[in-house]
């Protein structure tokens, strides 16, 4: 019964890619992306309302490193975040005070000093760096007072719209996340009046709808070991990937991922579900695709992908990819096709 259930299962994994075939890569080349890609397996979809969840399992985890967490690090009193001289908005001042190496997410929400702000890429700090000077982009735009000396985590991460805008870097960015801002609070019936984007995770309400998708979500990754990330949609569009370098790194960042995952989803009027052959489809995407590569603001080296199709950025380390983050161009969306198949986990590898 076993080898009849996994022939089954091979079956329809190869009918699967076989309708959402890409351009072959050579097999000569080695690429940290690449490689990452081509061992990971995606789990059945889970949805709660508009949002679906899709995780995304390793076949084979490289780096069994620990890095410590922006919160982790901070409890700890091992990092500190100030403003740099004269409140420069575009930047802010990080000093790892251990000896680990600290892992901070792009798209983290840092709290406190004369405006919120939130970090526009992944940085890994090795242990005793000092005064490092990383971009962040401000998501508090009617502040300008203190209201700390250093910077706080309210462990809180942009929704993947703001993640995406900071990602790109681009001059025209800051604009565009303020605006981002405007419309999700808008949306979602908030009042700030400094208009900050804390401010839609405080909304009572907010907090309660919030509080009712965790209890469904928060546990799906935990149900296999290999879990290192998740495929993110909202009603039949992609919206987010994140890919870790292992399961430990992934589980002590998903709460994040899944608290601005479902403040996202409030008051989405997305209709349909995320199918988990379009998933595959959007990952598999970053197998052709050309990356810019250059130093990372400590360790490592960072890969950037951004056309019209998505925004695609990894940090890697030693070779391997410690964070991968995507995302769909908001203009090009990726439409999904419903899938109604019943299924199990890794019914889909990649190539």
């Amino acid at each position: 019964m076993k080898k009849l259930i996994n022939l089954v299962t091979a079956v329809l994994a190869v009918a699967l890619l076989a309708a959402t075939k890409t351009a072959p890569v050579a097999q000569d080349s080695r690429h940290p992306i690449q490689d990452t890609v081509r061992q990971l397996e995606l789990g059945k979809a889970v949805s709660h309302g508009s949002l679906t969840i899709i995780p995304v399992y390793m076949d084979r985890v490289l780096d069994r490193s620990t890095y410590v967490t922006l919160e982790e690090a901070l409890k700890n009193g091992w990092i500190t975040i100030t403003e740099v001289e004269g409140g420069r908005v575009p930047q802010v001042r990080i000093s790892n005070l251990s000896k680990h190496p600290v892992f901070l997410m792009g798209g983290e929400i840092l709290t406190g000093c004369r405006q919120d702000r939130i970090l526009a890429g992944d940085i890994l700090l090795g242990p005793g760096t000092r005064d490092l000077l990383a971009p962040v982009y401000c998501v508090e735009q009617g502040r300008w007072n203190h209201n700390s000396q250093t910077f706080f985590s309210k462990e809180n991460l942009g929704t993947p719209a703001l993640r995406a805008r900071a990602q790109e870097k681009s001059p025209a960015a800051q604009s565009e996340i303020w605006g981002q801002i405007a419309e999700e609070n808008r949306v979602m019936g908030v009042s700030s009046p400094t208009g900050a984007y804390q401010d839609a995770y405080d909304k009572e309400e907010n907090r309660a709808r919030i509080l009712k998708i965790e209890e469904k979500m928060r546990d799906l990754p935990r149900l296999h070991d290999d879990t290192v990330g998740v495929v993110i949609g909202l009603g039949s569009e992609v919206i987010s990937a994140d890919i870790f370098a292992n399961p430990d790194l992934f589980l002590r960042q998903w709460p994040k991922i899944l608290k601005s995952s479902a403040l996202s989803s409030i008051g989405s009027a997305q209709g349909g579900s995320l199918d988990r052959s379009q998933a595959a489809e959007f990952l598999k995407s970053f197998l052709d695709r050309k990356y810019r590569s250059q130093s990372g603001l400590d360790l490592g080296v960072e890969y950037t992908s951004i056309d019209s199709d998505a925004n695609i950025q990894a940090l890697v380390y030693k070779d391997g990819v410690v964070h991968l983050a995507g995302f769909p161009q908001e203009e090009d969306r990726i439409k999904v096709i419903r899938d109604d198949r019943s299924d199990t986990r890794a019914l889909i590898r990649l190539p």
